[in-house]
């Protein structure tokens, strides 16, 4: 395995990607590399290490959470990951999981204590989990964050301000609109204010 080349050389694996804000681990955990995050945790790198730079700059569990690698999260979770730990743009595991509709993912944070109302970045990623899933169409993932206490008129953030009803109606979701508006979403909510207000 080429990791494991690299890592008998001592290369190093706290070399950040600057764009993208990654470490080797954020790396193997977003592209679901369960064999090379197991080898990196083995060479005792960090399972909470920040998220140095970039817009997208996210940690391992965040990262996996984002592309849906089921394998990769109970891995991280069983090394000690912070299940409600914010990446560079602000964005938390479980907000990266319900942008994506990875309905498995969400199950698994929410059922390891993943904060279901944790505040929306006030960045790029700047929504809260319902207000992800609303946007993007996701209905089971909607109707398991409000099966778990999720806040349907959470406030909205600075970039890409809708609360999950604007989010949903916005998005021509009918199923999504009517199950905010069965669990008191409010229609007269505030727009933010910015361009998207």
């Amino acid at each position: 395995m080429v990791v494991e080349r690299l890592l008998t050389a001592n290369a190093s694996t706290n070399v950040i990607f600057e764009y993208r804000g990654q470490g080797a681990l954020q790396a193997a955990a977003e592209s679901g590399h369960l064999d090379v995050v197991e080898r990196l945790l083995a060479a005792s790198v960090g399972v909470n290490a920040a998220a140095v730079v970039g817009w997208d700059g996210r940690m391992a569990l965040q990262a996996a959470a984002k592309g849906g690698h089921i394998d990769v999260v109970e891995r991280l979770f069983a090394a000690g990951a912070d299940v409600n730990a914010a990446g560079m743009g602000g964005q938390t595991a479980l907000q990266a999981a319900a942008w994506e509709g990875h309905l498995s993912v969400v199950e698994k944070l929410l059922a390891a204590n993943a904060n279901v109302n944790a505040a929306a970045a006030k960045g790029y990623d700047g929504w809260t989990a319902l207000q992800a899933a609303a946007g993007r169409g996701h209905l089971e993932v909607v109707e398991k964050l409000i099966a778990a206490g999720a806040d349907v008129n959470a406030a909205t953030a600075f970039n890409f301000g809708l609360t999950a009803l604007q989010a949903a109606a916005e998005g021509g979701h009918l199923e999504i609109v009517e199950r905010l508006l069965a669990a008191n979403a409010d229609v007269n909510a505030a727009t933010a204010a910015d361009n998207h207000g």
